[in-house]
């Protein structure tokens, strides 16, 4: 199994309750610009006091899911204010019908942001961060297919890519989106172990091309290989 990157932890009982009013709010069942329920009857659903019911508004609120206003009580948030690069947001919503639309939305960043950084690393990279890479993609070499090192490797390859491309927005991007990034390398991976196997040598196409120093050819494998990960995520979740 993946391992758990949500940031909520249900152990609390403010934590719980957020986990639970959040994936009411990313499903739909609290719609856009709805006001949540009173909060006497929200504590009396979940068995939790005023305080306990505060702190998960709180978490909330910070992930721009809700908002608070005298006289006219708490809202939810439309989409375009909540915090979609946050492990729960992303979380929630795969869990949910949006999720195939939240992946496709993800290839879209990726092949904007990805092949540029490839074309970067080939022409920025030290060799501490082409040894990265190279390590990362023999890791997916010698991972077993349908384990978590199958995701993690390939997770760490594309990072590692996007460190060596020098430019500090871009490195942040796959942290950002990390929780993202496994679940769609989950999608894609579990096309089939005959996919995963004929991935590899397009991952080494890329790698080679950073460490050749050719900028065009690293853009260009990045490109052909989101273009066939796209194409694979999609077949899988017709």
């Amino acid at each position: 199994m993946l391992k758990n990157k949500r940031r909520v932890t249900k152990r609390s009982l403010y934590g719980m309750v957020a986990n639970a009013l959040g994936e009411r709010i990313v499903s739909g069942q609290y719609a856009q610009g709805s006001v949540l329920p009173p909060e006497t009857n929200i504590m009396e659903e979940f068995d939790i006091s005023r305080t306990a019911l505060r702190e998960a508004f709180k978490v909330l609120s910070a992930k721009g899911l809700i908002q608070s206003k005298p006289k006219t009580g708490t809202s939810v948030n439309l989409k375009k204010y909540w915090n979609m690069l946050d492990p729960d947001i992303l979380n929630w919503s795969f869990d949910t019908s949006s999720g195939k639309e939240l992946l496709e939305d993800l290839f879209q960043i990726r092949q904007a942001i990805e092949p540029k950084a490839a074309y970067l690393a080939a022409e920025k990279r030290t060799p501490e961060q082409l040894q990265k890479i190279e390590e990362a993609y023999f890791r997916m070499e010698e991972a077993q297919y349908g384990t978590d090192e199958t995701f993690y490797s390939d997770l760490d390859f594309h990072q590692a890519i996007l460190d060596a491309s020098g430019n500090a927005f871009m490195d942040s991007f796959g942290t950002m989106i990390e929780t993202a990034l496994i679940r769609s390398f989950n999608v894609t991976t579990n096309r089939g172990e005959e996919y995963w196997q004929a991935s590899l040598p397009m991952h080494k196409a890329v790698y080679l091309g950073i460490k050749e120093g050719n900028p065009e050819r690293a853009r260009f494998e990045m490109a052909a290989l989101l273009n066939v990960t796209d194409e694979g995520a999609k077949s899988v979740l017709k």
